[in-house]
């Protein structure tokens, strides 16, 4: 708040040095002068208060401003949402004050955080400070907020299968909706920064299983791995084994060598034996290596030809269970995006999302969006020892409910996709619970699908029943926003100054 002492001194000097010249009536002009003395002091008093009210009220207007700017710091809207924040905290007329800001500035801090700084003034008129020429007092103040995305990991596993190629509402297809919602949530997280050594952003495509291979890179059969391990069980055989194997292509230890053609894909780590949800010997909702009396789960059984379509149509080459040939699904051509602080490395993987194909495992794309964002094998991008606090997420979009299908991580065990759906859900909600107790943040988008029951299914799994944790998105524009609000979720905030 300023109040020129400059101009108080030049007041005073000019009112009592009307009296210098003039010694009648002194006792008067004595009193007068004690009286007019009272009354500045109580006019100082008055109008300092009046002014110290409106700097706190203009403090507050400024720190919701600038609390709400940070919020979309990268959205269009952020400017008049700063403005519509600060008027509805100050509102107009208040001590009659005008009113100059908020001005907006932003910068980077050394860490590379977005600093948004605002500042503003105001003029109050005075009331008995009048009497000494002082017709207004002015006062500012200012706020900045650090937008922090720091020591954070997120993975998103996003919908392949077939219905993904359908018409969205607002134009385009559900996969091309997605594919630009979640590449602009990479823009939110990573600013206009190339890299963010405290950022990584993982990608998991997945349908009915999931390629895990390395995105972008090709299967070599006579490049395979053997690797000497402790020895266990093989849950599959029975037999005592002392080996596993990698491809030349992925990290994923296989219980077997991968036959030529493989094309990526591996079972979920379960044994059918005829208990629709008999858990005994499994491992596909836990989160590393288990052994069970049966055997020992410390790899993945690769999907050889028996899963894959057969050249020239879409029926399995062998069904695992009855001997029948069914409609099959093909492994996605589409691998894993391991962690990656590079922000063209995310956005081109997110880029190549054209070919959706085949039905709906949830459980399986959610359980390798874990394995990719946990520190140690398979996948070991994220620091095991981060240097200071990390949030952990997964980002998990669908457009259906759970659907089995011949050749499935699965293997197709409980029947085609209705028939399946109860098992696969109880399977997904119990690898739902060991994620989030694990830490990770998982948020659901169910999109372009209304029906309760897939609603009910994803509020289940997400950390959370509601937003910012579940969202609901029947068309593009929504689900632009939907990625927009988990990404400044992500963010978190600081009232720095």
């Amino acid at each position: 708040m300023t109040i020129s002492s400059a101009r108080m001194i030049a007041a005073t000097r000019k009112f009592f040095g009307r009296f210098a010249v003039d010694t009648s009536g002194a006792t008067a002009t004595l009193m007068a002068a004690g009286l007019f003395a009272m009354i500045g002091t109580v006019g100082i008093a008055t109008d300092a208060a009046r002014g110290y009210l409106v700097k706190a009220r203009l403090s507050q207007a400024l720190d919701s401003a600038a609390l709400a700017g940070a919020k979309v710091f990268y959205l269009p809207t952020r400017d008049p949402d700063i403005q519509m924040y600060f008027d509805a905290n100050f509102p107009q007329g208040y001590m009659d004050a005008a009113i100059t800001g908020p001005n907006i500035t932003t910068k980077k801090d050394t860490n590379g955080d977005d600093i948004l700084t605002l500042t503003a003034s105001a003029q109050v008129p005075t009331t008995l400070m009048t009497l000494f020429g002082i017709n207004t007092i002015k006062v500012s103040g200012g706020s900045e907020v650090t937008r922090q995305t720091q020591l954070l990991d997120v993975v998103l596993a996003i919908d392949m299968s077939g219905s993904m190629s359908l018409p969205a509402v607002g134009g385009g297809t559900r996969i091309e909706a997605a594919r630009a919602a979640a590449t602009e949530m990479v823009d939110i997280l990573f600013g206009n920064e190339a890299t963010k050594s405290l950022l990584k952003i993982g990608l998991v495509p997945w349908n009915s299983k999931v390629n895990v291979q390395l995105n972008g890179t090709t299967f070599d059969d006579t490049l395979t791995n053997t690797i000497s391990v402790p020895a266990f069980v093989n849950p599959l055989t029975s037999a005592a084994q002392t080996e596993v194997y990698t491809a030349n292509n992925s990290p994923v230890p296989l219980l077997s060598a991968p036959t030529a053609g493989w094309r990526g894909c591996v079972y979920q780590r379960h044994i059918y034996n005829g208990a629709t949800n008999d858990p005994t010997d499994d491992a596909d909702t836990a989160l590393g290596a288990v052994s069970f009396p049966g055997g020992d789960w410390v790899a993945w059984e690769h999907i050889g030809p028996e899963g894959e379509p057969v050249p020239g149509n879409a029926e399995c080459l062998q069904a695992v269970l009855g001997g029948s040939s069914l409609e099959c699904v093909q492994c996605l051509d589409h691998g894993i995006t391991p962690l990656t602080s590079t922000k063209q490395e995310i956005q081109d993987a997110l880029n190549e999302l054209i070919s959706p194909d085949g039905g709906t495992n949830i459980s399986h794309g959610l359980a390798w969006a874990s394995r990719v964002l946990t520190p140690g094998a398979p996948f070991d991008e994220a620091d095991p020892n981060p240097p200071g606090l990390r949030q952990q997420a997964i980002v998990l979009l669908t457009d259906g409910e759970n659907c089995g299908w011949w050749g499935d991580g699965y293997k197709g065990a409980y029947g085609l996709c209705a028939s399946a759906r109860s098992f696969m859900n109880d399977r997904l909600l119990e690898l739902a619970t060991n994620i989030k107790a694990s830490g990770v943040i998982i948020y659901t988008i169910q999109f372009a699908n209304s029906g309760t029951p897939l609603q009910n299914l994803m509020k289940s799994i997400s950390t959370g029943p509601d937003a910012p944790y579940y969202h609901h998105a029947p068309d593009a524009a929504t689900l632009q926003t939907v990625f927009q609000e988990i990404s400044n979720h992500l963010s978190e905030l600081r009232l720095s100054k």
